[in-house]
């Protein structure tokens, strides 16, 4: 394997954003793969392999990953279709990629009433979802109507479902559902009838963004590869629209962490940035000490964020009346120095941040 596996899997597999171009020819290798599924786009590099027809040792793991996919798919047109019968505004989030992936879990958001939040977690488990692990923000579910066994950890992920009160932080909402709602649409997956809400890229995009910098501080490559695919597909109104979306939801430093990755990962691994990642890094900005934080470590992904990025995103986002609401909540919980402690930990380590964010 090359010394440098993140450059090694950017150039086998390439980047939607330079359509056309010819990129390395991919070689198999264990490691490698390893790498690429730590950071969910090993199915990207399984599609690279199977084009250039060295796809061997690895077919296995490959039909195994895309048997999961499958199964993790069910589940997702489930739950949608579940909440749309039952009258309960959703969207499912950071979950359903532009490309072929394998998530921990299914991540929805609720986005009806608040004080119906509970009684909609009741209607789930009239509908054959076992509540596993109620919390504030959040209840966690495991649809028992597929079939699989249930474990604790999560291992596999294809029948785990995080059901958000709020996209938020412990006490403190990073995003605002109020303007989330306006970017709902239907997603069609092949093989069902049946539409699964989604939110729309434009919305997606600032969602991944401040869900990698706040929630775990960390961007993997799949992000990486979202944003491109995104981008892509979009013309400079579709960019004018991530624009203000980032705006709205005062998600700049949060947004320029992501665009000022890419810009180094294209620099240094195709040896120029495309022009409609540039439009949006002039219309965003850059965030400079990221970029030379992902450079000193030789471009190791998945890249953790800097303790300062994540201040600034923070405060950056306070900006926000909701967000100021649920910040000084949290602040009121670290008087509990038990709750504190396991704050910080969370904030500052990045042993845990490294082992929080495997993907399994």
């Amino acid at each position: 394997m090359t010394d440098n596996p993140t450059r090694a899997l950017l150039r086998y597999i390439g980047s939607p954003l330079l359509p056309g171009r010819q990129f390395d020819a991919p070689v198999e290798d264990e490691k490698l793969f390893n790498v690429a599924f730590r950071n969910n786009i090993e199915m990207l590099y399984f599609e690279a392999l199977e084009r250039a027809g060295k796809l061997d040792s690895l077919r296995t793991k490959r039909d195994e990953i895309k048997a999961r996919q499958l199964e993790t798919v069910k589940t997702i047109v489930r739950l949608s279709s579940t909440l749309t019968a039952g009258g309960i505004a959703h969207a499912v989030t950071k979950t359903l990629r532009p490309y072929p992936g394998t998530p921990n879990d299914i991540d929805c958001l609720y986005l009806g009433d608040l004080k119906d939040y509970e009684k909609s977690g009741e209607y789930m488990l009239g509908q054959q979802y076992r509540l596993t692990g109620p919390k504030d923000m959040q209840y966690e579910f495991f649809d028992e109507l597929q079939g699989g066994e249930f474990f604790k950890d999560k291992a596999g992920g294809r029948f785990f479902i995080d059901f958000y009160r709020e996209l938020a932080a412990d006490h403190m909402p990073y995003m605002d559902s109020a303007l989330l709602r306006e970017f709902v649409t239907d997603a069609h997956v092949e093989g069902y009838d049946q539409p699964v809400k989604v939110f729309l890229p434009e919305a997606e995009m600032v969602v991944l963004a401040l869900h990698s910098v706040l929630m775990h501080r960390i961007v993997p490559l799949e992000v990486f590869y979202t944003y491109a695919f995104y981008i892509q597909a979009m013309d400079d109104a579709g960019l004018d629209k991530v624009v203000a979306v980032s705006k709205a939801s005062h998600a700049g430093p949060g947004m320029c962490t992501i665009l000022s990755l890419m810009e180094t990962l294209h620099r240094d691994c195709y040896g120029e940035v495309p022009a409609k990642l540039e439009y949006l890094l002039q219309r965003i900005g850059r965030r400079e000490t990221e970029a030379r934080q992902l450079r000193s470590t030789g471009l190791k992904a998945p890249h953790v964020v800097n303790l300062s990025t994540f201040v600034v995103t923070v405060f950056s986002k306070i900006r926000g009346a909701r967000a100021r609401r649920g910040f000084f909540k949290e602040l009121a919980h670290m008087l509990n120095p038990v709750f504190a402690v396991e704050v910080l930990y969370h904030m500052l380590s990045k042993k845990y941040i490294d082992k929080h964010s495997d993907h399994v």
